[in-house]
């Protein structure tokens, strides 16, 4: 692949202006949760805290990044089956990215780093992970529907969390029936999308439906049933790793969360972390946890004990995607100089992608 041309200027603003949001809106969402709340207190609980339980906690952590890893590679199989060590490298490097780039950019990392035309296609690539959202979009919104009949009717903030989980949800299943019906007609849903888009800019409405085209062209080879189905095995128990571990942290803070609890707040926590925010998902991410232990654990403990957790649990999660992912920058399966620009390039492969699949037809 070639080397990434230089950004335009008008590229440069566009990626300040997204990083100086990102920043607010991180600044904004600390500040709503830490407003009103006992700062000292908060020091305290963090030092009470039992730190064995951030031990254990830790292979959770490992075995979260591997079944992510698998998972993808199921995805990945019927067009190119990567090396482990390849999509282990890649895996890390890109959900590094995720976490620490502003406006959740780092999500075009994985398909451009993965992508090894004309073996393996950003189209291809793009496809895996956006397939791949789907179903965790989808799993974890009813997850917090079906968790949320747990919590007590009349408990503040249980209704917009409901509309939250409902809205979620019906977008993700939206998404998931555009891809069926791309995936069966390509050319009705790129005019659809076409004529949605149109009205609003039909300049853009013009190149999206020819990048539009190419991602989809991205999702003509999918796993055989019985990978279909380990798919979905293998997201069940990724997910049920993720609670598991979060119970177990909650508990050196003092919090003894059941099953349904700790999906609620799992569950509060996704769709916190799905707006757009600064590096490291700083404040969303905090003010999601604390929003969560909300509807499940008493007001007085939460707003100590529960912002004291909500920062150890980021701090760790954070802390091992950077550990586990630092190392692969410098090996032979990582062009650092490629990470910057992945929005650009993935945007600019599936324009060539476009293009030569437009030629082709015209043989």
């Amino acid at each position: 692949m070639s080397e990434p041309a230089p950004s335009p200027p008008r590229a440069r603003t566009h990626r300040w202006a997204q990083v100086i949001a990102g920043l607010a809106i991180s600044a904004v969402a600390l500040w709503l949760t830490l407003r009103g709340k006992d700062l000292g207190g908060i020091g305290q609980a963090l030092r009470d805290a039992d730190y064995r339980y951030l031990w254990l906690y830790l292979p959770f952590l490992a075995a979260i990044h591997l079944l992510r890893t698998v998972r993808w590679g199921l995805l990945l199989e019927p067009v190119a089956k990567v090396p482990f060590g390849r999509l282990n490298a890649v895996s890390a490097v890109g959900i590094m990215a995720l976490s620490l780039l502003p406006f959740r950019l780092g999500e075009f990392a994985r398909p451009y780093l993965v992508a090894d035309r004309p073996r393996l296609r950003v189209s291809s690539a793009l496809s895996s992970v956006v397939v791949e959202r789907v179903a965790d979009g989808i799993f974890t919104g009813l997850l917090l529907m079906v968790s949320l009949l747990s919590v007590p009717e009349g408990t503040p903030g249980l209704r917009v969390i409901r509309t939250a989980g409902v809205v979620v949800s019906l977008a993700f299943l939206a998404l998931l029936a555009f891809l069926v019906g791309a995936y069966r007609n390509r050319a009705l849903a790129v005019s659809l999308a076409t004529r949605l888009a149109t009205p609003i800019s039909p300049r853009l409405a013009a190149r999206g439906a020819g990048m539009l085209d190419a991602f989809i062209h991205g999702l003509r080879l999918v796993p055989s049933g019985r990978k279909v189905a380990l798919f979905f095995a293998l997201t069940a128990i990724y997910w049920g790793v993720n609670v598991w571990g979060m119970q177990v942290l909650a508990r050196g803070f003092g919090f003894d969360l059941g099953a349904a609890a700790a999906c609620t707040v799992l569950g509060v926590l996704v769709v916190g972390v799905m707006i757009p925010a600064g590096p490291g998902m700083v404040g969303t991410f905090q003010g999601a946890v604390v929003l969560g232990l909300s509807l499940v654990a008493p007001g007085a403990a939460v707003a100590t004990h529960g912002v004291a957790y909500a920062n150890v649990l980021w701090a760790a999660q954070i802390g091992a995607q950077v550990a586990v992912g630092l190392p692969f920058l410098f090996s032979r399966h990582i062009e650092l100089g490629r990470l910057f620009t992945a929005p650009r390039e993935v945007e600019a492969g599936l324009e060539d992608e476009e293009t030569e699949y437009r030629a082709g037809q015209g043989r």
